[in-house]
């Protein structure tokens, strides 16, 4: 990848203080992994607007049925 060592660090850094991933020593390296916990509440917040987009859709589409069964009257 055309990222630097110091950039891919500063990502890390910044994922594991957000709480997404987390890390373990191996001899003289650090190996990353996903925080499932942290993950699951990046989740949750995002199906929150998942949630509110289905929801709007479902409005939308019962709309467009009431107003076509006004139309076919």
């Amino acid at each position: 990848m055309p990222v630097s060592r110091p950039a891919v660090s500063q990502h890390l850094k910044a994922l594991k203080d957000a709480g997404l991933v987390a890390d373990r020593q191996e001899g003289t390296r650090r190996v990353y992994f996903i925080d499932p916990h942290g993950l699951g509440a990046l989740r949750r917040w995002l199906d929150q607007f998942w949630d509110k987009a289905l929801a709007a859709f479902r409005a939308a589409v019962e709309l467009s049925k009431s107003e076509q069964k006004e139309k076919d009257r």
